[in-house]
């Protein structure tokens, strides 16, 4: 029987360098996945969501916490061109058939923390989940500036869609999987030679990351308005892997830093990872088979990895617990 098993990722939505997701929730980032007519086409594959909606999550009257659940899709047409027959050998034979693999996910709004959780073999993976995620945000937040020209086209406040565009940029998303401290030593140490640390700083959605070298880098940087800040640590006779472990282990602790490591193997062969290459992995035993049981599943696995210290959160800002009632009077 196949393992299922859920992993985590810091969904980091922002518009232009001062706005964040949470301050187009309700306009432009619920419609975006709600919205079942959007269908992202790559060939003969379409990417959707499906019977997603808004859920609470925890039911504290004092903080409570929202989210955002449901199913996403790659509706496909697996393909063959031959069989195998052991009298005849390989034989040419074309066929095709319809295939929906999919992954249940929950979008934690206050840490903006993604569960992902595929369901069936071959589900779209969270680099495809972005791709969408994306294109649905840019899509509503078209919407959103055309609305907005209208209705200040009727109004004296007449306004030019470029200033819309500048006063509301254009969002941007970056999915960066949660890594895990034992699941970055096992990794890291599979290197006979480590040649290059590479950090690229991802701007944090409304929290304080809690790392002073890295905040003191956006803050020194900030002016220039940069798109990329990117740190790179480079030995070609190779770094020693005993102290970069635990630098490692600091930069990917909140998932707003991108690693990539380079070198080669014990073997001499070239080895290369990412946060995807250590990203902390929750097995499910039991399936729920209702959407509210697997939701509950999935939150409460996500709450006790977070109690243990396995997922690290940065300290939210005071406006969220107000967004997260906003929202919880919206149901």
């Amino acid at each position: 029987m196949r393992q299922h098993v859920a992993t985590f990722a810091n969904f980091v939505c922002r518009f232009g360098g001062e706005k964040v997701m949470l301050d187009y929730i309700d306009e432009i980032v619920i419609p975006a996945f709600v919205d079942d007519k959007m269908i992202r086409s790559y060939g003969r594959t379409h990417f959707f969501f499906y019977e997603t909606k808004l859920v609470v999550l925890d039911d504290n009257p004092e903080q409570p916490v929202m989210g955002i659940s449901g199913r996403f899709i790659k509706n496909t047409q697996l393909t063959r061109e031959q069989i195998f027959d052991r009298e005849k050998g390989l034989v040419q034979d074309e066929a095709s058939m319809p295939s929906a693999p999919s992954a249940f996910f929950i979008l934690v709004l206050d840490t903006h923390r993604l569960i992902y959780f595929p369901e069936t073999a071959h589900a779209p993976d969270l680099s495809a989940f972005r791709s969408t995620a994306l294109s649905f945000i840019r899509k509503k937040h078209s919407d959103f500036i055309n609305r907005r020209y209208v209705e200040l086209r009727k109004s004296e406040n007449k306004v030019t869609k470029k200033q819309l565009n500048i006063d509301h940029p254009s969002p941007t998303l970056e999915v960066v999987p949660i890594s895990g401290d034992d699941e970055i030593s096992e990794f890291v140490r599979r290197y006979g030679v480590l040649k290059k640390i590479e950090m690229r700083l991802i701007e944090p959605n409304d929290e304080i990351d809690g790392k002073e070298l890295f905040d003191d880098i956006r803050s020194y940087l900030g002016p220039l308005n940069p798109d990329t800040t990117k740190l790179e640590i480079r030995n070609s006779d190779g770094l020693d892997i005993d102290e970069a472990v635990p630098k490692i282990k600091e930069a990917t602790e909140t998932a707003n830093q991108e690693v990539k490591l380079s070198g080669t193997d014990q073997d001499g062969n070239r080895l290369t990872g990412d946060n995807h290459s250590f990203k902390v992995g929750a097995p499910i035993e039991t399936i729920p088979p209702t959407r509210k049981g697997l939701t509950d599943k999935l939150y409460s696995t996500f709450q006790s990895l977070k109690t243990s210290g396995v997922i690290k959160v940065g300290t939210s800002t005071a406006t969220v617990t107000g967004v997260m009632k906003k929202l919880k009077d919206l149901m």
